[in-house]
């Protein structure tokens, strides 16, 4: 299931590369204020720092999602936004998302 997950991700990562960038203008994200947001929030599910073991079978922790090769905050911004079948429906607003993207993306090793 971890890896139909992190495949999913991957599919978002190239449709999110075939978006025109400008049309889907991003927010300036915060760390910080994603971390916070995410340990308040996605620790529930997810481990969100660093290699935690997620709280949810399925759900793939923040680093595994921020080193899936090609990951983005575009490609983040578009799994935010989709539906996932065992992820609860969270609504994020875009500051939200920017900053739980900006978050996820300091934990890219590569």
């Amino acid at each position: 299931m971890h890896h139909k997950l992190l495949f999913s991700i991957a599919l978002m990562v190239a449709a999110g590369a075939l978006l025109d960038a400008p049309v889907l203008a991003q927010e300036s994200g915060d760390a910080t204020r994603g971390w916070k947001l995410a340990f308040g929030t996605c620790a529930v599910c997810h481990g969100v720092h660093n290699d935690d073991k997620s709280g949810s079978g399925g759900a793939p922790n923040f680093s595994s999602i921020a080193n899936v090769k090609g990951i983005s905050a575009m490609a983040l911004n578009v799994a935010l936004l989709s539906s996932h079948r065992s992820m609860p429906n969270i609504m994020l607003d875009a500051q939200e998302r920017a900053d739980v993207i900006a978050f996820i993306l300091t934990l890219k090793t590569d």
